[in-house]
């Protein structure tokens, strides 16, 4: 039994929203390629228009989300633009060490003690900027999973 091009472009979708987990691969980008590229094939005849358009943003935004989440809950924290981006910095480092951890463990300790050597006196601040930061980058592969696996069950009925 042949593999369709859209039962072959649903897999791939599934595949994307399964590897939001995976730290580096743009999930959110190689769905909305995805979409665009189907309907490529079929001379933009599938999905319609506004099918297209809504798969293409929903994708998009995932990959938004996987991006900013951990700055946006970093900020909500308290932690300043560039401890998050430092403790991001760190954590991609020691994800080459530690593996997936790694990313957790450095991006929560350069925060914690950025945010102890800002607040001596209160670790807690610190503590609670270190743990914002922490929920943003592993919540947003749930929110792209999420997303995507909506991408994946719209394109399915769009064109199934």
């Amino acid at each position: 039994m042949a593999l369709s091009a859209a039962g072959l472009t649903v897999a791939l979708l599934v595949v994307w929203a399964a590897t939001s987990f995976v730290p580096f691969v743009p999930s959110g980008a190689l769905s909305a390629a995805t979409v665009v590229g189907y309907a490529y094939t079929t001379g933009f005849a599938e999905p319609g228009l506004v099918a297209l358009l809504a798969l293409v943003f929903v994708s998009l935004l995932a990959a938004a989300a996987d991006v900013l989440s951990g700055l946006v809950s970093g900020r909500l924290g308290g932690a300043s633009t560039r401890t998050v981006v430092a403790g991001t910095l760190v954590g991609i480092a020691l994800l080459f060490v530690m593996g997936p951890i790694g990313l957790v463990v450095g991006m929560a300790g350069t925060v914690f003690v950025v945010g102890l050597s800002e607040h001596p006196d209160e670790p807690r601040v610190a503590l609670r900027q270190a743990a914002f930061a922490v929920t943003g980058v592993l919540a947003s592969a749930f929110v792209q999973a999420v997303l995507l696996v909506g991408v994946a069950v719209g394109f399915a009925l769009a064109v199934l």
